[in-house]
């Protein structure tokens, strides 16, 4: 019969590898098994990790080193198998590593190891603005200390929800980059992921404000500084508590979620500029889910004639 929990797994593994060498090692690897990793309730993840710890330590005796957790389980030595593993993908060495070092620094109490990194996590993003909130913004927008922190801000909130550019995208728009065609206004993105962007119709104005308070130049600042001079500014900038923070990445969210209400995948994707679906996949999250009401009559026909762009 096979084994079926955990425990059977590593009491009866027995890998491929000559039966002198397993019985030799054997004892050591379901001791560092036992001892080095937290018991699974799952058998196969409990197969995956003797059979790597295995592996680990018979390379280990045939490079001649003892069966000492100190030395076998040594960060160089891991590095070592990782590296020189023959037959795998850089992905299972990764994968390998990473778990080796989990499982060393367990067991080990001499070797040089280095403490664990705490965790530096993204703080949570934060909710998109409400039209009014935009609204405040940009009347604070005149009225900051500074013509730095004006044309800035004005500039970031008419770039950021009108169009949906992001910090190093707003420092690049010029004059030029914005053009008006009838009633619209478009704003052309410089960079790895140029486009051109039909801006919200109820933020042509803020846009065409912050092209001439430019006077011709770049909309944000010339000369262009760096890129975290976008957040600087904006984080100097003094609005109402219930605003802040100001940030580049708030601005441009408000502009996605709308839009992507708005318009098809397809269309979005393109004048968002987002390439993974990993990304829409976080933006969509932060779209606020209502309450659907019953399909209209209107809409239900709207959809049925619904076709690609």
């Amino acid at each position: 019969m096979a084994p079926r929990t955990p425990e059977q797994i590593i009491e009866l593994y027995t890998p491929r590898m000559p039966a002198e060498m397993w019985e030799e090692i054997a004892p050591f690897v379901r001791d560092v098994v036992r001892r080095g990793f937290t018991p699974s309730e799952v058998a196969k993840a409990a197969a995956s990790q003797i059979s790597i710890v295995a592996s680990m330590v018979a390379w280990a005796r045939e490079q001649g080193l003892p069966l000492d957790v100190e030395e076998i389980f040594h960060p160089a030595t891991v590095n070592r198998y990782a590296v020189t593993l023959e037959g795998v993908s850089n992905c299972t060495r990764r994968s390998r590593r990473a778990l080796l070092t989990t499982l060393s620094r367990r067991i080990t109490r001499r070797a040089p190891w280095e403490p664990r990194r705490e965790t530096l996590r993204a703080p949570p993003p934060r909710r998109p603005y409400t039209p009014a909130q935009v609204a405040q913004l940009l009347w604070w927008a005149p009225r900051q200390a500074s013509a730095v922190r004006r044309q800035g801000l004005a500039a970031a909130v008419a770039l950021g929800v009108g169009a949906g550019l992001g910090g190093t995208e707003m420092l690049g728009v010029g004059a030029s980059d914005v053009r008006v065609r009838g009633e619209h206004v478009i704003v052309r993105v410089r960079g790895r992921r140029g486009r051109e962007v039909p801006v919200r119709p109820q933020y042509c104005g803020a846009v065409l404000a912050a092209l001439e308070n430019a006077g011709g130049g770049h909309l944000f600042r010339d000369p262009v500084p760096r890129v975290e001079f976008v957040g600087k500014v904006l984080g100097s900038c003094e609005v109402p508590a219930g605003l802040r923070p100001v940030t580049s990445l708030r601005l441009r969210s408000t502009w996605e979620v709308a839009m992507v209400q708005a318009v098809p995948l397809p269309v979005f994707r393109d004048l968002s500029g987002l390439t993974g679906i990993w990304q829409i996949d976080a933006m969509v999250k932060r779209a606020t889910r209502r309450r659907r009401r019953p399909w209209t009559a209107a809409e239900l026909d709207a959809l049925a004639e619904a076709a690609p762009w």
